[in-house]
């Protein structure tokens, strides 16, 4: 039976004020530096009283149903065995990521190009049967097989790149599923973590490898971070956002974007206020599914709680329509806040 008490913070523990503590150390940032990780428009902190997450990673990141179905496991608890070492956390305590190895890398882009390649070729394959076999039987009488269709027609490129679409997108799936342990996973050791508890980031040095997988490179408080939002251009030219937490001294920075993804700027904007929200630990964790199992953890968010009548399970019982009205109701907040 794994402990179920509440954390307790250090004094170390992260409040909102702390952003406005006065920075005596210069900034040694390097130019490669400022141009990769503290490139961008730059965040003022803020200090976020209502719980406006964003949709994406945020609100839609665990549905009430799954929710549900995590809980009917028989060995289910918000703190499993081990939990401590779990190299992706997001609970009460911290905030912590890593991202898939290498080989699950690959055969996950194998797999979707497959997949892209099928689901394009698949109705090009049809509609050229359909149509250049009624071409030239009509107009070569004498072409009755295939291999003659085949060498006359020009489509024989698009049905190559079908058998090598369902070869790729079908073999990827096979070895996920035949080979789990080889194919799937993260790597050994975290890349990040922001703890809530003791109000510090910490950044990997190297997490590839289990010889160094919990290896700190840096451990500083979180209000000596700075937040820059990114832009990239799609293929289509639409603009897609990201964010990166940057010392502003030393060159340390945490990519956000893997948590919370490339997303429109109006959920990046809402990441950086839950992300301030769940480190200050003079509010409760914000409200969205994800964090629910966990508020009876957190002292402050107990004590919020009560003081509000929150049920205990709220996000756990809803319904799938009630919930898909919560996703609505949410944008429009979003919209609103940031932009009304």
């Amino acid at each position: 039976m794994t402990d179920l008490t509440p954390i307790t913070y250090a004094e170390t523990a992260h409040t909102s004020e702390k952003f406005l503590w006065p920075r005596p150390e210069p900034c040694h940032h390097g130019k490669r530096f400022r141009l990769s990780a503290a490139s961008g428009q730059r965040l003022a902190p803020r200090n976020p009283t209502i719980s406006i997450p964003p949709v994406a990673k945020g609100l839609e990141l665990i549905a009430p149903a799954q929710l549900r179905d995590i809980e009917s496991q028989p060995d289910f608890s918000p703190r499993p065995k081990g939990y401590q070492q779990y190299p992706i956390r997001m609970d009460e305590e911290c905030l912590r990521y890593s991202s898939q190895t290498k080989t699950d890398f690959i055969i996950g882009v194998v797999k979707a190009l497959g997949f892209v390649g099928l689901v394009w070729m698949m109705p090009v394959c049809i509609l050229s049967i359909g149509f250049m076999s009624a071409f030239y039987i009509s107009s070569h009488p004498d072409l009755y097989f295939w291999p003659d269709f085949f060498r006359y027609s020009g489509w024989d490129i698009a049905f190559f790149a079908l058998a090598f679409s369902i070869i790729a997108w079908g073999g990827a799936s096979l070895i996920y599923r035949l080979f789990p342990g080889f194919s799937a996973g993260y790597q050994p050791g975290p890349m990040w973590e922001l703890n809530r508890r003791t109000g510090m980031v910490t950044v990997f040095a190297n997490p590839a490898k289990k010889s160094t997988a919990w290896k700190v490179a840096y451990e500083l408080p979180f209000h000596e971070f700075d937040c820059y939002l990114q832009s990239s251009p799609t293929p289509q030219g639409i603009a897609q956002y990201n964010l990166s937490l940057v010392h502003y001294s030393v060159e340390a920075h945490v990519a956000l974007v893997g948590m919370f993804g490339v997303t429109s700027r109006q959920d990046q904007l809402a990441a950086w206020d839950m992300v301030q929200h769940y480190m200050d630990t003079s509010q409760s964790l914000p409200d969205i599914p994800v964090f629910e199992m966990y508020r009876s953890l957190d002292p402050t968010t107990t004590q919020a709680d009560k003081e509000i009548g929150r049920p205990p399970r709220f996000w756990r019982d809803m319904d799938d329509e009630t919930f898909n009205q919560k996703i609505v109701e949410l944008q429009d907040r979003l919209s609103e806040f940031y932009f009304g």
